[in-house]
């Protein structure tokens, strides 16, 4: 259901509840007014009556062949049904009755009056001549006009209160149409983003928070397209790294395996030329060193692609033997390094090797974008909690001016590692990097 409908059903339901508690109390306050006009006019047709027809019989009954008080002469009389009965049971004389006509109102309506108040009993008087009973005159109360005017004056109301539910729900409905249309606006600005369109923008309305919503979406829409070409960023320099490990494994395969095979393609076809035994052994002694130094270039690679170095000499060692290895191929950087090897017990295999690579990568940019003389790496403790930070500080210039300072495949890179990790990754513009990972998570 929409909102609009419900909007409308929820102040329709509020509307008919409060005409029906406003009914109800109209018709108890129009109730208890008929009630005191019909007990008045009685009160005054009693004493009328008392005063009058009782204390003098002999002016009213008898003077012709059908006596009578002239009750029927009367016009019709409101709120009262007075008649003259004799012993006999039947009407001598009354008023005119009242006769059923359209005004009349409704009968549940007239049954409605008659539950909100407590009947009127009818009225006896008893009619004595020469100390005689002749009969009694039986007044009964009959508020049907009165109950005809409420009703009229009811209709007339309701009327109106119809009318203006009408225009209450016009006028909300295009106030609420009015008031949803930036929601709207919202919507097809979702629909634009779901598309792709990153360029897509909600304006600004007359009302405050749909204002503040769609600041958030435009602010959203600007931190996903920042991510997005974070993302296609990456994703080209990734396929740039990649071709680039493969030329370098391409020339490291050319330039080592490449003249170990000819050195050994070489002594091999001496050794088929010569018959000299001594030249022979010589030769078979040089293939066997050459290959056993392709081994351990092989091995060497092998291990640089696939972390089997860890699972050799622990994650302690192969850290030390990382960051060792690098100080000595840029042995003109003081290198210093602590690692606190109660906390590295802690970490589990997939957060080794993310470790591993975020401390490789690392180096790898200082080496590439800074020129560094100092670096020091420290892995320890941090906080009351079960975590770890690795900070990673040098003393370099980045190569690229601060203006255009970024974040390239390297970073990124160990921005994501350190998300996978569940940690908190601080990169700053002096080449400080500043990771803090909870230890033990299952990542």
């Amino acid at each position: 259901m929409s909102l609009k409908r419900r909007l409308l059903i929820y102040i329709n339901t509020l509307l008919v509840a409060a005409i029906l508690i406003g009914l109800t109390v109209i018709m108890a306050a129009a109730k208890k007014n008929v009630r005191e006009e019909v007990l008045s006019t009685e009160a005054l047709a009693v004493f009328a009556i008392e005063n009058s027809i009782k204390n003098n019989p002999d002016f009213y009954l008898f003077h012709q062949d059908n006596p009578a008080f002239g009750l029927s002469g009367l016009s019709e009389i409101r709120h009262l049904n007075i008649a003259f009965i004799n012993l006999d049971g039947l009407i001598v004389d009354q008023t005119k009755p009242h006769l059923n006509s359209t005004n009349d109102p409704p009968i549940w309506f007239q049954s409605a009056l008659e539950r909100l108040s407590t009947p009127i009993p009818p009225r006896r008087i008893d009619i004595t001549q020469t100390n005689n009973l002749v009969g009694h005159i039986h007044i009964q109360p009959e508020p049907i006009y009165e109950y005809a005017e409420i009703w009229q004056q009811i209709k007339i109301g309701l009327w109106v209160i119809f009318t203006f539910v009408i225009l209450v729900n016009f006028f909300v409905y295009l106030l609420f149409s009015y008031m949803i249309e930036p929601i709207s606006s919202i919507i097809k600005g979702f629909d634009s983003l779901e598309k792709g369109n990153y360029k897509t923008r909600v304006s600004k309305s007359g009302i405050t928070e749909l204002n503040a919503i769609g600041k958030k979406f435009n602010r959203m829409v600007v931190v996903l397209r920042q991510a997005k070409e974070k993302i296609n960023k990456l994703s080209q320099d990734l396929i740039s790294v990649q071709e680039q490990e493969k030329k370098e494994l391409a020339r490291n395969l050319h330039d080592e395996h490449g003249q170990v095979l000819t050195a050994i393609q070489a002594e091999a076809a001496s050794i088929k030329s010569t018959k000299n035994v001594d030249s022979q052994n010589k030769s078979v002694e040089s293939i066997i060193t050459l290959s056993k130094n392709m081994m351990l270039s092989t091995r060497t690679i092998i291990k640089n692609l696939s972390l089997g170095l860890i699972e050799e000499i622990g994650f302690e060692g192969a850290l030390s033997d990382l960051i060792e290895n690098w100080g000595n191929r840029f042995n003109k950087i003081q290198l210093t390094y602590t690692i606190d090897k109660k906390t590295t017990d802690l970490i589990n295999s997939q957060q080794q090797a993310h470790i591993y690579r975020i401390i490789q990568e690392a180096l790898t940019n200082i080496a590439k974008h800074t020129k560094a003389k100092n670096v020091s790496i420290n892995i320890a403790p941090f906080g009351p909690e079960n975590q770890l930070r690795i900070k990673v500080i040098n003393d370099g210039i980045k190569i690229s001016t601060k203006k255009n300072f970024g974040r390239g495949a390297g970073l990124l890179g160990i921005e994501e590692r350190v998300r996978q990790l569940n940690g908190r990754c601080n990169i700053s513009i002096n080449r400080v990097f500043k990771i803090t990972i909870v230890l033990g998570s299952k990542h």
